[in-house]
């Protein structure tokens, strides 16, 4: 089975992983089309070519970054000289390149599929909203991050097969199972982007009432104006002793800091045009057996399931209560942490998504 598949942010060699075992285990063909490169974490991260399994191929695109709109300039030439089975588009229906890759499959009768992180039911720009429909009617399998994107998709009338598969896992192997014991110190940690929506102000104001052995760590970047608002607020609730500015931590450093760690928070907060669609840190967190702790906001509930806490998104009291439980109820911790590793381990390898997508492409 040979499958083409296009994916902006597979440019990243962790993005990759499901695709080099498809390849390995399964024996497909894989295509990945990129473009040269692709802004993640504030910088411009060029293709990366690590997997042998994976044929790479650099499409012609233009890029208009301060919209983050791209398009393929040989959409139609790479799907015409790939002769694909199967055309995978990891981007939402209503961009660019999904309608242009669509458009290519269907000319040549191949089967299509198309990927969503959608939740939250909005329209678009009469442009966006033609590709959007044209995919929705014309692509042969849908696949959503979340059950939101299922259903939403659905009410706008997608009638063909959905599953629901996160778009990246872990490799377990790289977060080691830690013999976790109750420290004397609490090490509790936000880590990824510094911005509004993430909640952060919440669990600032949260950390007010709790003991003096509890150490808040922000692990993340953002702009500068708003960095320094947060910092303002840490100094005027008297936390600057017992708050650590990580900045950016790069992917290889990731399984290190959170072995150093004891409880995860991901406080985020639902706002008119977005919440939260995962939270691939909730599940590292839960591999490296930290407890982890999140808003109601979007599908952070469902990742976590019971193997974490949860708390109304905004609530700083609560969220304070939710970390005074941990740090107070020496079993819960252990339970918890314990429980985060199986979750992570059942549900969210690379693994387990490659075989699900093995799945798809089988039924398709």
């Amino acid at each position: 089975m040979k499958v083409l598949f296009i994916s902006h942010s597979s440019v990243i060699k962790y993005h990759q992983q499901k695709l080099d075992i498809l390849a390995r285990k399964y024996a497909l063909e894989i295509t990945l089309v990129t473009p040269p490169y692709w802004p993640e974490g504030g910088r411009d991260e060029p293709l990366d070519k690590t997997f042998p399994s994976i044929k790479y191929l650099v499409g012609k695109i233009f890029f208009l970054k301060t919209h983050m709109l791209h398009f393929y300039l040989n959409a139609d030439e790479i799907v015409a000289q790939e002769k694909p089975d199967i055309v995978h588009i990891e981007e939402e229906p209503f961009n660019t390149p999904c309608w242009q890759f669509v458009l290519a499959a269907k000319k040549r009768k191949i089967k299509t599929v198309f990927f969503t992180w959608e939740n939250i039911l909005r329209k678009h720009n009469p442009v966006y909203s033609y590709f959007e429909n044209y995919c929705v009617k014309n692509c042969d399998y849908m696949i959503a991050g979340n059950e939101a994107g299922k259903t939403i998709y659905t009410q706008k009338g997608f009638k063909k097969p959905v599953a629901v598969i996160p778009q990246y896992g872990i490799n377990l192997e790289a977060f080691p199972e830690i013999a976790r014991e109750v420290p004397n110190l609490w090490q509790v940690l936000y880590m990824g982007r510094i911005t509004p929506e993430k909640g952060i102000e919440t669990l600032v104001t949260a950390f007010k009432g709790l003991p003096e052995n509890v150490v808040l760590n922000i692990a993340g970047t953002g702009t500068p104006e708003y960095t320094a608002l947060i910092k303002n607020k840490i100094k005027e609730a008297g936390l600057e002793n017992k708050t650590i500015f990580h900045g950016h931590i790069n992917r290889d450093s990731v399984p290190n800091l959170l072995a150093s760690m004891h409880i995860l928070v991901l406080p985020s907060l639902t706002t008119p045009i977005w919440k939260e669609q995962f939270g691939r840190v909730l599940v590292e967190a839960m591999a490296s057996k930290m407890v982890v702790i999140g808003s109601d906001s979007g599908e952070i509930p469902f990742v976590i399931g019971k193997a974490g806490l949860v708390f109304p998104e905004g609530q700083a009291e609560e969220l304070r209560e939710r970390i005074k439980r941990v740090i107070n109820e020496t079993g819960l911790f252990l339970t918890l942490a314990q429980a985060g590793r199986m979750r992570a381990a059942e549900k969210y390898t690379n693994e387990k998504i490659a075989t699900e997508l093995y799945e798809v492409y089988k039924k398709i």
